[in-house]
């Protein structure tokens, strides 16, 4: 229900036809949409915007209303272009949502919430939302879902390397695994070890061709030996054992999703282009043992990961399919 509200709340807006003057007549109800042979009238519009626009009112500044009233009118009405694709594709399939499945979920929800009806209804007056309302968007978001799992669901799937990359991305993340790095840095607008001073172009350069010299399979120590700027590079570019959230934050995102041997991204930190290898972890350094991480999550936690990448493909699908299906659609806005 937070998601539902948060979703629209979002899309809430002052329809700019409403002048004082209209405002006292009775408005007459018309077609605002067209989406292939169906139509989405203004009361529709109206109605998902209504709950929401006392508190947008009270909210926002009276010089920043007239921008907001268009940006968010033109939200809802792509929403709602959106949720006519769908009733149609799952019209076309002959699935629908039943009251007795609506009311099943309904009932799933406040035991999962662990919500009495009365307190239920209390927090729907609190946001707004009529029971009427709640639940057609309960019914679409149910006939959205069966729509997705006959359309979208068998094309879902989540290769074991991308798991074993979540897994390690929130192991390091989380302090449970330590990154034993390699770097190779390329100066410029200071002399170099050769004597040289390199523009920041140049410097670009160098370090992708350098990069591709180590993805090809070239030795990252060598490489940081022979061309590395920084002082690691008597080392072979070693730089040791770091915790992902001891890293600065441009560092952190190229290599936090690193497998062993990977080498990242160019990260630019001035006055350096950088880029990463990660290796493995030795057993110990000075005497003290290193933490690592499980070569492979258990059983539960590959399965919370696959469910976690599950949904988070299913959502990207998604919107790739729906983009799709306004590519083929009729669509006016009147």
């Amino acid at each position: 229900m937070q998601k539902i509200a948060v979703t629209l709340l979002c899309l809430v807006f002052l329809l700019a036809a409403l002048s004082p003057q209209a405002s006292r007549a009775a408005v007459v109800d018309r077609n605002v949409v067209i989406v292939n042979n169906d139509t989405i009238t203004l009361s529709e519009v109206n109605e998902l915007a209504k709950p929401y626009f006392d508190q947008v009112r009270a909210q926002a500044p009276a010089e920043q209303q007239a921008e907001g009233m268009a940006q968010a009118r033109r939200m809802v009405v792509e929403r709602l272009i959106d949720k006519r694709l769908v009733a149609q594709e799952a019209a076309k399939r002959n699935l629908r949502v039943s009251d007795a499945e609506l009311d099943s979920s309904l009932q799933q929800l406040l035991l999962s919430r662990n919500v009495t009806p009365d307190e239920f209804q209390e927090e729907l007056k609190n946001i707004g939302l009529s029971e009427k309302q709640y639940r057609e968007e309960l019914r679409d978001q149910i006939l959205s879902t069966k729509v997705i799992n006959a359309v979208v669901r068998s094309k879902v799937l989540i290769p074991e390397e991308k798991i074993l990359e979540r897994y390690y991305s929130k192991a390091g993340a989380g302090g449970q695994g330590s990154y034993n790095l390699l770097q190779i840095g390329v100066a410029w607008g200071l002399q170099n070890k050769t004597g040289k001073t390199l523009t920041k172009k140049q410097a670009k350069e160098k370090i992708e061709q350098i990069r591709k010299q180590a993805l090809a399979g070239a030795g990252f120590a060598q490489l940081a030996a022979a061309h590395s700027d920084l002082p690691s590079a008597e080392e072979g570019g070693a730089l040791g054992n770091f915790r992902l959230q001891d890293m600065a934050a441009s560092i952190r995102t190229a290599v936090e999703t690193l497998q062993l041997e990977g080498v990242s991204p160019v990260v630019e930190q001035e006055p350096n282009f950088l880029i990463f290898k990660r290796i493995a972890s030795p057993t110990s350094t000075q005497g003290e043992e290193v933490e690592q991480v499980s070569a492979s999550p258990d059983a539960g936690e590959r399965e919370r990961i696959h469910q976690e990448l599950f949904q988070e493909e299913m959502e990207k699908r998604l919107q790739q399919w729906l983009q799709e299906l306004r590519g083929k659609a009729y669509i006016k806005i009147l």
